[in-house]
């Protein structure tokens, strides 16, 4: 019976998800086509950012909780799942390529900013309060560069949906709501059940919570895959990864200096970076993530979850 309301709120949580990424994905593209921006930078910004508040709100309510080897391992553990989970399952649905042009610069940043929490946290073990306003700071240039200069990219064409204002907004903003209480309520009842079979919090952090805070970056990008919208799922999962870094890990380090876990120094943090710098290295090479390099990605995250919950 104690495990009555988690199992509930699974069930719920994942029709959650469901209903409001597909909403959150078709009122996102209309307002791309009346802004008159591309698909990938909706995709890179209002996308990825509204399906990272779970991690915004998990992992900041995990520092200040005292519990910050949730905190940081939420964080990688999301960026590895966005990208072996998300981009493998999108890539079963749709094949994922786009012009290299497209993802160059903020490609790039990716790979800089993983670089950057990489050599902090193996030389020094934490991440200081002078790296979070760093990442920050990072953040805030960043979306400057993005809305000044999006609309000089070149993306691959989808299909239309013609919807005004009125519509587009509803559906945007009312989805993503569906999607955030959802993948809460999902993350609700998976954290109870792994605290049930005894799982360390470091590992609850980089695989349960992970996942179930990625979920409505996979609802929103399934979503998008099924409708055409390759662009909105390659910026989905570029720009949720440098949200989980610059914001999530910048506003948590800034708060207060963020240990990183014994636990993690084993495959999660090697796979973070590996991670991101693959699928960058293949899109920026005009390649496309197709159907077998997705299946590769979702053994990879088999093998990972494996090996982080025998630790």
């Amino acid at each position: 019976m104690d495990l009555l309301i988690p199992s509930l709120l699974l069930i719920v949580g994942l029709a959650g998800l469901s209903y409001g990424a597909d909403f959150l994905i078709r009122g996102a593209v209309s307002a791309s086509r009346l802004i008159g921006i591309s698909p990938f930078i909706i995709g890179l910004t209002v996308v990825a950012w509204g399906t990272s508040a779970p991690e915004v709100v998990v992992t900041v309510g995990a520092a200040l909780g005292g519990v910050p080897d949730v905190a940081v391992g939420n964080v990688i553990g999301s960026n590895i799942t966005n990208v072996l989970l998300i981009g493998g399952l999108t890539a079963l649905v749709l094949p994922l390529c786009c012009a290299p042009a497209t993802v160059r610069r903020d490609g790039a940043i990716l790979v800089v900013a993983t670089l950057f929490v990489l050599a902090l946290a193996y030389i020094g073990g934490f991440l200081p309060r002078w790296a979070g306003g760093l990442l920050l700071l990072a953040m805030v240039v960043h979306t400057i560069v993005i809305f000044r200069f999006g609309n000089e990219e070149a993306v691959e064409d989808a299909p239309d949906v013609a919807w005004g204002w009125g519509l587009a907004s509803i559906s945007l903003f009312g989805g993503l709501a569906i999607l955030v209480v959802g993948g809460q309520a999902f993350i609700y009842g998976a954290v109870e059940l792994a605290e049930a079979i005894r799982v360390p919090e470091a590992v609850i952090g980089a695989t349960v919570v992970a996942i179930g805070t990625s979920l409505p970056e996979l609802f929103a990008s399934l979503a998008a895959a099924r409708q055409g919208h390759r662009d909105v799922v390659i910026g989905n999962i570029i720009g949720s990864n440098l949200t989980n870094i610059m914001l999530v890990l910048g506003l948590v380090a800034f708060i207060s200096p963020l240990p990183v876990a014994d636990e993690l120094y084993h495959s999660s943090l090697l796979l973070f970076g590996v991670t991101s710098i693959l699928l960058v290295g293949i899109l920026v090479a005009g390649k496309s993530i197709g159907r077998w390099i997705g299946i590769g990605f979702l053994l990879a995250f088999a093998a990972y979850l494996y090996f982080s919950l025998l630790i």
